[in-house]
């Protein structure tokens, strides 16, 4: 059913600091309140959802590891609970790694209609059964990597809503239970331009009729999910097919939750394991670095939406704002746990987000000349600028309270956004000015990168410059045959050379070359950052694995110090 009150009640604005920052962020984030598009005062209201959520049997559950890197693996028994939104999101990993990715917020993947957007669910954690939704909720986020869960999509098939139904034969608006095939078909789109109801499934019958069905329910009621995709393979039906149906899983179901790789989590690690394999070469050879405990995750806003854009957070550019101002400088999430974190280096993902970083704190990055507010090749120029060992981009703040000193010199790294893979593929970007003066300069090079069926065309159309995009395997022989049979154009082509997973590990070998990153001998882990932590062990909980780095026995910050900071750093202090 769906859930008539939060889990736990909501709260509109902080609560005064009773623990260490990075314990008050749980007691804070997961009752967060403050913004009513999220957390309207009714549940019913909210114009996502409701989703399938599920529940641990215990505090600290017995995980399964992944063989290798699967797409999908049964990780952990759980229990549903009542249909909802998820809560907001604290940051995932070690609250010490020296790296950290910073994107804009977290992805609702059940939004999206089809299989998966079916399937998906989200931890709804409670204090049922002498279990504690806090305890529960901190030991989720310390552990999360790569992975996100899901039901079997079978398993949710049982749960579809067949009190009514239509077999439509031509355009709809449906508000019936379930939506029947009336000829074998395919699904020919199922787009989503805003948030809420109604949205439009086109289908096609082979008879060649198109059908658009429009899909309409009120908020707070069973939404409607696509049991197919909108693309091929997994598009086509058959008549009879329940195409679309509502559906509402009850609480109480004990079931196997699956995981599902995210490809945004993943962008990271091809960087790491170059990395990795640096610091082996330089002798550390247990040197095995991972997503979640040495790159920690984090978002500069905590609630999830499919998109960023105002049509996705109450539909208009204010109430995008006020969501912005919430998060991001009113309750200072993300920026209370950057600095209780103070890591080496952040990796901000995308442009967007880099734009929302600089307008909320660009007293405190430093960088000569600034960065373009309107860059040429949008975040490609800006990953480009800020990977420049020799002129380094920086987030630095120095301040003593009471006697206390703090500072943090953290070195920014602006990335392509990791959603999208093609960012990441080896590429020549070329501005259309840039790439016709290749053309009269060597026209049989162009002729090459145009027609060669190992090189992929993206025109930039307006937006951006225009790439030519190639795969790992065949970089080394196509830049060979660039550079040996047209060296006079080689130079200009070097310079709009893109290799994003390569960079990315450069920066961290040239880090550790600086010291900026270093090896723990000792305890054969990559450093921690400075400073105390009792994320995983306190007086609230003791997580099974304890602390590797000796965090716990470190002197503890006095209780409200780090907030403080933030608090000037807020306010444009030194």
């Amino acid at each position: 059913m769906m859930t008539s009150s939060y889990t736990p009640p909501r709260q509109t604005s902080p609560r005064q600091p009773k623990n260490p920052m990075e314990i008050e962020l749980v007691f804070n984030v997961r009752p967060c309140g403050t913004c009513s598009f999220f957390w309207p005062s009714n549940p019913k209201d909210q114009v996502y959802g409701p989703y399938p959520t599920y529940d641990f049997l215990s505090d600290f559950p017995k995980t399964a590891d992944p063989v290798g890197t699967p797409e999908m693996y049964p990780w952990v028994k759980g229990v549903t609970r009542n249909s909802g939104f998820p809560n907001g999101e604290i940051m995932d990993g070690c609250r010490k790694a020296p790296i950290m990715t910073l994107g804009i917020n977290p992805n609702l993947t059940a939004f999206s209609p089809g299989i998966t957007g079916t399937s998906w669910a989200y931890p709804d954690f409670t204090s049922d059964d002498g279990t504690d939704g806090y305890d529960k909720y901190a030991y989720y986020y310390r552990y999360r990597n790569v992975y996100q869960e899901r039901f079997a999509f079978e398993e949710v098939k049982k749960y579809l809503i067949s009190g009514s139904s239509v077999t439509p034969t031509a355009d709809t608006t449906v508000t019936a239970d379930q939506i029947i095939a009336a000829e074998d078909g395919v699904i020919k789109s199922a787009e989503r331009d805003h948030a809420g109801s109604p949205y439009d499934v086109i289908i096609e019958y082979e008879s060649g009729a198109e059908v658009t069905l429009t899909l309409e329910r009120p908020t707070g009621t069973p939404r409607y999910v696509l049991l197919f995709n909108h693309d091929s393979p997994d598009n086509k039906f058959e008549k009879g097919d329940i195409i679309i149906s509502k559906m509402q899983m009850p609480a109480g179901v004990k079931l196997e939750v699956y995981q599902e790789l995210q490809t945004y989590y993943e962008q990271f690690v091809p960087s790491l394991n170059e990395f990795s394999d640096y610091l082996r070469a330089k002798g550390h050879r247990s040197a095995d670095l991972k997503i979640g405990e040495d790159v920690c995750q984090l978002d500069m806003v905590a609630c999830a939406s499919p998109h960023w854009k105002p049509a996705f957070l109450g539909g208009s550019e204010e109430s995008e704002d006020t969501i912005i101002s919430n998060c991001v400088t009113k309750n200072a999430w993300a920026l209370k746990q950057l600095v209780m974190t103070n890591p080496a280096v952040l990796f901000l993902v995308g442009e967007s987000s880099w734009d929302m970083f600089r307008d909320a704190f660009k007293e405190h990055i430093k960088r000569s000349p600034e960065l373009p507010t309107d860059p040429y090749d949008n975040a490609f120029t800006l990953f480009s600028l800020t990977t420049e060992n020799d002129n380094p981009t920086m987030f630095e703040f120095s301040t003593e309270i009471d006697g206390e000193p703090y500072a943090i010199n953290t070195r920014i790294v602006v990335t392509p956004h990791f959603s999208y893979d093609t960012n990441f593929l080896p590429q020549f970007r070329l501005s259309p000015e840039w790439l016709s003066g290749l053309k009269e300069k060597s026209p049989e090079c162009v002729h090459y990168l145009e027609t060669n069926p190992e090189i992929t065309y993206v025109p930039g159309n307006g937006d951006g410059y225009d790439a030519f995009q190639f795969s790992a395997e065949n970089a080394p022989q196509i830049l060979k045959v660039i550079k040996t049979s047209w060296p006079d154009a080689w130079p200009d082509l070097e310079k709009s050379f893109y290799d994003a997973h390569a960079t990315m590990a450069d920066v961290l070998g040239y880090m550790y070359r600086e010291g900026k990153l270093t090896w723990n001998d000792v305890g054969d882990y990559l450093s921690r950052s400075a400073g105390p932590c009792q994320f995983c062990v306190n007086e609230h909980w003791k997580f099974p694995l304890g602390c590797p780095y000796g965090k716990p026995e470190e002197k503890p910050l006095p209780i409200g110090y780090l907030n403080q900071v933030t608090d000037q750093i807020l306010s444009g202090g030194a």
